[in-house]
């Protein structure tokens, strides 16, 4: 057959095209860069001291206030990301951030002040921007587990540095914000006038939980048994220094867990999580329902721990009188009732710190806060069972740090430990769904 081209034509070659990124390549860019604004916002806590006194001597503390926009902004993207590009809700997200909006409606409807449901919902919000960021963690391990290492570095130079120097040029500033009179640090004393060191951060209580989270992610970083004996003995040093005595025991103990799971790989550490939990939430309902504190004087405890006996006799049992009266007080006192958002609400006198993490739920969320309290601890053996060795390590011995912690002190309003216990709620959740359900 003529075809009119001429046999020895040789075939027109396609027009050059531009090589076309792949779409995962873009949304590993993206991920990385969330991670990376991540750092940024955890390098921020490790250094909120410096960081609150450098912005009010240039006379705009209120630039702080920036950097909530980075997980604001993260969980947004991540949830719309999910819904617009894949057509689906992620549900790691949309759960948890439907019954804080449910809980925020209650809390508006038993008259909790507007102004404490929205400082609330910014405490909580960084139990969710873990949630959301553990699928991209997951996948980063090494990553992470350096920057954890740098982490422990800088806050424990900050409290040696503390101790050795005194008094830093940033503690105990005072200055006015968009909020009220707000200080660089919070300088403050046990008995026998020993300083609660912050180092670089806000408060002794910022640093030993930002040193606790940090040192375990620094010893499952080496295995070395030197280096784990030398990172241990770094920790709790500085720890004693920030005089924050729960986690003088808790972080002891997530050490111990990981050197002995080394040698007993079946050991996936739901009993350990499981008993510590039980007493998070039950000693206080003990000491409060049996009235032990009243049977209790201060001279029965020595002077380093007689902050136990004042939460046995006055904050556990205050906290209770915070919720409602009949059936009501199953649902709680509402979003925003106890901690530093009663504050800024209508009853400034009625603050309570509760010092107890399950209590603080409680009262914030009333029988759903000891569900959502004890969530993670009844996933230990799902997580196990579907996430790698190391990820398992990291997620029981942050839990172990909850818990331990938890007994004696609130931590959800600290925003690196909140962060990091979303991460545990985010590996819970993801084994419960499946890993396909959460594959950005």
């Amino acid at each position: 057959m003529n075809t009119g081209v001429p046999w020895t034509a040789s075939p027109r070659a396609a027009p050059a095209r531009a090589p076309v990124r792949p779409a995962r390549d873009r949304t590993r860019a993206v991920d990385d860069l969330l991670c990376a604004l991540l750092a940024v916002y955890l390098t921020t806590l490790l250094l909120e001291g410096v960081l609150r006194y450098v912005l009010a001597a240039a006379g705009v503390p209120n630039l702080l206030y920036l950097r909530d926009s980075i997980p604001v902004g993260s969980v947004l993207f991540l949830f719309l990301r999910s819904l617009l590009r894949d057509r689906r809700i992620d549900l790691v997200i949309a759960i948890p951030s439907a019954l804080l909006a449910c809980h925020a409606v209650y809390s508006a409807m038993v008259g909790v002040a507007i102004f404490a449901i929205a400082f609330g919902l910014k405490i909580y919000l960084f139990v969710i921007y873990g949630m959301a960021m553990w699928p991209l963690l997951r996948r980063r391990l090494a990553p992470m587990l350096a920057m954890g290492t740098a982490m422990f570095a800088i806050t424990a130079a900050g409290v040696f540095a503390n101790f050795l120097w005194g008094t830093m040029p940033w503690e105990g500033l005072e200055y006015e914000t968009a909020f009220g009179m707000s200080s660089t640090t919070r300088t403050w004393w046990m008995a026998h006038g020993i300083a609660r060191l912050p180092g670089f951060t806000r408060t002794s209580f910022n640093a030993a939980v930002i040193l606790g989270i940090t040192g375990l992610l620094t010893m499952l970083r080496y295995g070395h048994p030197l280096a784990r004996l030398a990172i241990f003995a770094t920790a709790t040093t500085a720890i004693v220094l920030t005089t924050s005595k729960g986690m003088v025991l808790a972080f002891p103990l997530a050490a111990l867990w990981l050197v002995v799971q080394d040698r007993r790989p079946a050991m996936d550490g739901h009993v350990l999580v499981g008993a510590l939990c039980a007493a998070t939430v039950v000693l206080p309902l003990v000491v409060v329902f049996w009235d032990i504190g009243s049977a209790m004087k201060a001279s029965d405890f020595p002077v380093l721990i007689v902050s136990v006996w004042e939460r046995f006799t006055s904050m556990w049992p205050l906290a209770f009188q915070l919720l409602p009266d009949g059936p009501q007080s199953w649902l709680g006192a509402g979003l925003g009732s106890i901690g530093t958002p009663l504050a800024f609400g209508n009853t400034p006198h009625q603050a309570n710190s509760a010092d107890n993490v399950a209590i603080y739920m409680m009262v914030s969320f009333g029988v759903a806060g000891l569900v959502y309290c004890a969530f993670p601890a009844l996933s230990v053996r799902k997580v196990a069972a579907c996430e790698p060795v190391a990820l398992h390590r990291m997620y029981v011995a942050v839990l172990v740090i909850a818990y331990v912690y938890g007994v004696s002190t609130n931590m959800i309003e600290e925003s690196f430990f909140s962060f990091f216990f979303g991460l545990c709620f985010g590996a819970a959740a993801s084994a419960w769904l499946g890993e396909k359900e959460r594959t950005p």
